[in-house]
């Protein structure tokens, strides 16, 4: 007698059941892996945004806490005019000033094809040939808006020394003293990720004085000894 072989493979139906499972299971997780990618790289970008934002602050802070009561191209220690704003800022650094310039620097920001710009030439007195070196600070910006605080008592500084002639309290949005240094600088920025962004950085070269620590003692001083 020969025995009758009882196995069996699956049948189309099954193998397409199984088929339609391994699909759904897939684009779910395909779809869960796009989510995931996507929102890397919105964290990604979104700190990138955030770092040039605080790069952006910075770098103008720096910039306005060493304005220098010197004159700039235009014959004025501040020029600001149609979003463009000049002035000359001291502490380049020049070590030992072996570098063929002074440690003063020529600065100039601007609005430009909806990026802020720098721009800083090598020499003070500049030439008419030449050539600014140009950065982008940030990108997105609509406008940059300027104003100018006078100080609570209407002073300024004038070649280094105080000058209250003529001069108004709070703030301007122009700047008609030439030969003058406000006490603050207000810098408004509207950007298309950050709406408008209003900061307020006070002048070295203002009535603000930066608090210096003094000096050690020098050795051998008794000073201190009681004596």
């Amino acid at each position: 007698m020969t025995r009758k072989n009882t196995q069996r493979g699956f049948t189309l139906i099954e193998v397409m059941v199984t088929i339609a499972i391994l699909a759904i299971i897939g684009l779910a997780s395909s779809n869960v892996l796009n989510t995931m990618v996507r929102s890397s790289e919105q964290s990604e970008e979104a700190i990138e945004r955030l770092q040039q934002l605080q790069y952006a602050m910075l770098t103008i802070e720096q910039d306005i806490r060493q304005i220098v009561p010197r004159q700039n191209a235009t014959g004025q220690f501040l020029f600001y005019d149609d979003e463009r704003l000049a002035f000359v800022r001291g502490g380049w650094f020049n070590p030992a000033m072996l570098l063929p310039r002074s440690e003063l620097q020529p600065v100039f920001y601007t609005v430009r094809d909806e990026k802020l710009v720098r721009e800083h030439f090598l020499y003070v007195d500049v030439s008419g040939s030449e050539e600014p070196v140009s950065q982008v600070v940030m990108d997105g910006v609509r406008s940059l808006s300027v104003r100018f605080y006078a100080g609570a008592q209407g002073q300024s500084q004038v070649q280094g020394a105080g000058d209250t002639r003529g001069r108004t309290t709070g703030y301007s949005d122009t700047w008609d003293q030439p030969q003058s240094l406000p006490a603050a600088i207000e810098i408004t920025l509207d950007a298309e990720r950050w709406g408008a962004m209003r900061r307020v950085f006070l002048l070295n070269g203002g009535e603000f004085v930066a608090r210096v620590a003094a000096p050690p003692p020098a050795e051998g001083d008794d000073a201190g000894d009681g004596s």
